[in-house]
């Protein structure tokens, strides 16, 4: 008898660990978060800009300019620019691509302050100035 509910409780904990899902890790989900769902691809629209912390008034370009990343882990925005990215870590995005028209190859490393479903704040330094800029996705 013994036997026979050991067995039977064994199974029923086979069948039940079989039944879970793994979720995603929190840089995975965030990673889904950048580059879309399926084939709904996000674009990230710029919506707000600091420096130094100083809010900026957008320029007509800046009112249009969209960023999007891909699955393949390159991007591309509406200013030409395209790239590599990577999320090394869960607050930390790192683009790479070549700066038109130098030819440089520039590194840019973001602080992800806050990133969403639907939002997307980053942080980053350039030529020595903090610049906050905001994005809301469009899908």
């Amino acid at each position: 008898m013994y036997k026979q509910l050991a067995y039977l409780i064994g199974f029923t904990l086979f069948i039940f660990s079989c039944s879970k899902t793994d979720t995603k890790s929190i840089l995975e989900k965030r990673k889904t978060y950048l580059i879309g769902y399926g084939v709904t691809s996000t674009n990230w629209k710029l919506t707000a800009l600091t420096v130094d912390t100083i809010p900026q008034t957008l320029t007509g370009s800046q009112l249009i300019y969209i960023k999007q990343y891909f699955a393949g882990l390159n991007f591309a925005d509406t200013d030409g620019a395209t790239g590599n990215w990577t999320l090394p870590v869960t607050d930390s995005l790192k683009e790479v691509f070549t700066n038109y028209p130098s030819g440089v190859i520039v590194k840019q490393i973001y602080y992800i302050n806050f990133l969403s479903y639907d939002s997307l704040s980053l942080t980053y330094l350039l030529n020595g100035k903090t610049i906050n800029a905001r994005y809301k996705a469009i899908r």
